[in-house]
């Protein structure tokens, strides 16, 4: 044999003996937490953490168990470590882990000295942070008073619950109130097309100008009577907002919606109005339309209102 032979022969079994160890410390670790049963009596947060340990470490992986027909199966996986190695469900270890984590060590082991069940653990678990030190700094949880501590976990359940459908009720009414002011707008914006659009119809003739000069004034006046009219239930709105009796967050809502489409509306109008006065701008004998009425000779006519 050569010396490269030798020296590959000395390192693979150095790397056995490595593995060996290896498996013989991971073996160990399991024979300090595989003799007790996880469903039926108490668990330590040393024996948990050895379990954490391997979990994370994946050391399970090359372990062997006896399968019913007594073959010899290799675990490959922290569910067939947990069912064949450790003899417990998975789901069972994981939500004890869980529990250590997220409470900590001496919460963790004064819950199991009381037996608190694992309905009581997952309720303690889905509650906000600040409810859930409440429970965990309690006299409840020093006296060992399990029945105090489960009526505790219930009533900050309970609370929390009806502030969550609180909230999702002044969520729900902040959101049809904003559906409704949308609405409006939009109602207001159809109306002033419609409104373009019969004056684009209306437009002057040669042949019957005073029926379409009429016509146009008319549409004119009517146009400013609207527009005025939204103006004054825009402020009606504004005064309802500032009286009527609504709760904070509904209120900060309504407002935010009243400014963000008055907004909208006025912006339009200002670049309607920008329109105009590029067009028209120029006429240096604009005059308002009661004015020119006179001047046309429609005295007595009532085409404004």
């Amino acid at each position: 044999m050569s010396k490269t032979d030798t020296a590959a022969l000395i390192d693979a079994k150095v790397a056995q003996g490595e593995t060996l160890a290896s498996m013989q410390d991971v073996l160990m670790q399991l024979g300090q937490i595989q003799a007790f049963n996880f469903v039926g009596r108490l668990v330590t947060v040393t024996e948990l953490k050895i379990a954490q340990k391997i979990k994370e470490t994946k050391s399970y992986k090359g372990l062997t168990y006896r399968d019913d027909s007594g073959n010899s199966v290799t675990v490959t996986t922290w569910e067939d470590c947990c069912k064949h190695i450790l003899k417990t469900d998975v789901q069972n270890i994981d939500n004890r882990l869980r529990n250590l984590q997220q409470f900590g060590e001496e919460f963790f082991e004064q819950a199991q000295k009381m037996k608190l069940g694992y309905r009581d653990l997952r309720a303690l678990r889905q509650l906000p942070e600040e409810d859930q030190a409440i429970v965990i700094e309690s006299e409840a949880v020093d006296s060992g008073d399990k029945e105090a501590v489960k009526e505790l976990i219930d009533e900050l359940k309970d609370k929390h619950n009806q502030e969550t459908t609180k909230l999702k009720t002044e969520l729900d009414a902040s959101d049809r109130m904003l559906k409704a002011s949308r609405k409006t707008s939009t109602e207001k914006e159809d109306e002033l097309v419609k409104l373009r659009a019969d004056l684009e119809s209306k437009k002057f003739s040669s042949e019957k100008w005073k029926g379409e000069t009429k016509n146009f004034f008319e549409a004119l006046a009517k146009t400013q009577n609207q527009i005025r009219d939204g103006f004054n239930q825009m402020l009606q709105l504004s005064e309802q907002l500032e009286t009527i009796q609504i709760d904070d967050k509904t209120y900060n809502a309504a407002k935010s919606a009243f400014y963000a489409d008055n907004k909208i509306l006025l912006t339009q109008l200002a670049g309607m109005w920008n329109e105009i006065h590029r067009t028209y701008g120029d006429l240096d004998d604009a005059k308002p339309s009661g004015e020119w009425l006179v001047e046309l000779g429609f005295e007595g006519t009532e085409v404004m209102e």
